[in-house]
């Protein structure tokens, strides 16, 4: 007994190690935290390029662009749109399609109806792919984006 109490004030008199485990025990919580901040810039630069390309939308759509009259509809020229701002992993067609509501399709929960005058208004949502989506913690592994633009006609 006398010898094992000895060994263990002898270990934890040792202190040639203590930087690696210290950095064992603060990389993994920092590892998290980094990976949780790329995950909270993606949404926002998502969200914000969404935002831009439903305002293009809504003013193509409201001064008869030719990229959003006739065969050319606001949706394909939100899906053109959108693939050129947002990363293509993030938006997959497959996985995680854009849904463009304009006019009187769009949800007034989310875009509140204008009262005076005529707008063109769209709508876009879709959920957010997350990267790290099966081992972060909600609310980050399913997350909707609705935007929202009205243009006067």
């Amino acid at each position: 007994m006398l010898k094992a109490g000895r060994a263990v004030r002898k270990l934890l008199a040792e202190r040639r190690a203590t930087t690696a485990l210290e950095f064992a025990m603060v990389a993994l919580p920092l590892l998290l935290v980094s990976i949780a901040t790329i995950e909270l810039g993606l949404i926002i630069w998502t969200k914000s390029a969404l935002q831009a390309v439903a305002a293009d939308a809504a003013r193509c759509g409201a001064i008869s662009g030719p990229q959003c009259t006739g065969t050319n509809t606001i949706s394909s020229f939100v899906q053109t749109e959108a693939a050129n701002w947002v990363l293509g992993a993030v938006l997959s067609s497959t996985s995680h399609p854009l849904t463009v509501n304009v006019n009187g399709n769009v949800n007034t929960a989310i875009c509140p109806p204008m009262t005076v005058g005529n707008y063109e208004t769209v709508q876009i949502e879709t959920s957010f792919f997350t990267l790290a989506a099966n081992w972060l913690p909600p609310p980050f592994d399913n997350i909707t984006i609705d935007v929202c633009a009205s243009f006067a006609t």
